[in-house]
């Protein structure tokens, strides 16, 4: 494991450290200090970022977000720790409100016989579990304690699968981003589509074996998972699987209300392309209110998809990767200046694949635009953000230095 260091910075000194978010004012309590890092005594593998915002503030209920799946969540314990937590704080919460709503019904068409004993306890023994999981901070993700979190898992997962008939996780998976057409390639849209459709449909198959793996699902007969794909380009929705008996949205503004999916995976790529299809099909306040709330979906997002989860979209314009001609009327990177996010943490925005190379240019970007809070994840870290308690936290997957 590697020393702990504090990831905010208040002057324009930066860290070499594999876990780099600048901030130009105070975030925590203590007082601003001039420095570039700051050891602890202990060791970790986890980095918090934020305390308690303003109470005005909009928090994703859970989320993770990285620079890459394959390098930053597979090999990384921690946030595969996080993303089972926060599938599993989702699912109870779903599992709650049903049974609330059973006993209420029960109770209103047998008013003589009150309540169902047995189902209060019941209800009693959930909440005592759901108590449990709010109260884990960022450091119970550590490898050192993790173990805590670990049991939490296992006894949620047994009480949902052993009080429900059926258990259902959902995963909705957009690639949108992936999508956008290169004017540059020397294949055809008709091909370069194709192939974006493939890719997507084999990373949608990684994301959802890990969750598989994660729940092991192998182990329980009424646990059951079903996926779609929804491209916010057109609103269509493609390659629909699970159990034949599964029951999937009509359109994308169906997908993420009342299908109500456990999670939501939003794809890397284009991320103007993104911005642009989230915006014109009015997908924003959508996704904001399936994931936020107290049983608000997991959001996972990828490189484009961590970046319009931040408060501000125009970090995307800072390395120039993106191509921001494939949108109409707005095919320079000024037109994006400004440009607002989900702001699932609050006022953090997000740069994804930092390395050392991106130092200087980052901290130009970060006097020059004032861009007040940027996390900058590297390809091997995840963001986790913790809506209930207002905390985010980097987790990273790279060996001990």
């Amino acid at each position: 494991m590697k020393q702990i260091k504090t990831l905010i910075f208040y002057t324009t000194l930066l860290s070499h450290s594999r876990a780099s978010a600048f901030n130009l004012r105070q975030q925590r309590s203590r007082p601003c200090r001039a420095t570039s890092s700051v050891e602890a005594s202990q060791t970790s593998d986890l980095v918090e970022i934020s305390s308690a915002p303003p109470s005005n503030s909009r928090w994703a209920t859970h989320a993770l977000l990285f620079s890459s799946w394959t390098d930053g969540v597979v090999p990384n314990p921690a946030a595969k720790s996080f993303l089972r937590y926060s599938i599993l704080k989702k699912l109870l919460k779903d599992h709650v409100v049903e049974k609330e709503d059973g006993l209420e019904t029960s109770v209103k068409f047998s008013p003589c016989n009150g309540p169902n004993v047995d189902a209060l306890n019941n209800l009693e023994a959930a909440d005592n579990l759901s108590e449990r999981g709010k109260e884990f901070s960022f450091e119970t993700f550590d490898a050192a304690v993790r173990n805590e979190v670990d049991s939490w898992a296992k006894e949620t997962l047994h009480y949902i699968c052993t009080d429900s008939r059926e258990v259902t996780v959902k995963l909705l998976y957009i690639p949108t981003a992936m999508y956008a057409l290169n004017p540059k390639s020397s294949n055809t849209p008709g091909k370069q589509r194709q192939r974006a459709r493939a890719d997507g449909k084999k990373r949608r198959t990684q994301v959802l074996h890990l969750m598989s793996t994660l729940l092991s699902a192998e182990s329980l007969e009424n646990l059951s998972f079903q996926t779609i794909t929804l491209d916010l380009d057109d609103d269509s929705l493609k390659q629909p699987e699970g159990p034949d008996n599964s029951q999937f949205p009509k359109d994308g503004k169906e997908a993420l209300s009342s299908w109500d999916p456990t999670v939501i995976y939003v794809e890397g790529g284009n991320t103007f392309w993104l911005q642009h299809c989230i915006d014109k099909g009015e997908y924003s306040q959508l996704i904001i209110d399936a994931c936020t709330g107290e049983s608000g979906s997991v959001y996972c997002g990828k490189s484009a998809g961590a970046i319009v989860a931040g408060d501000d979209v125009s970090t995307a314009t800072w390395k120039g990767w993106d191509d921001p001609t494939v949108v109409p009327n707005r095919e320079t990177y000024d037109d994006w200046i400004g440009t607002k996010g989900f702001q699932f943490s609050e006022s953090l925005s997000y740069f994804p694949h930092m390395s050392d190379d991106w130092i200087e240019l980052v901290n130009g970007k970060v006097k020059g635009q004032k861009c007040n809070n940027t996390c900058c994840l590297r390809e091997e870290e995840v963001c986790c953000i913790k809506g209930e308690n207002k905390k985010t936290f980097v987790v990273s997957a790279a060996p001990e230095c």
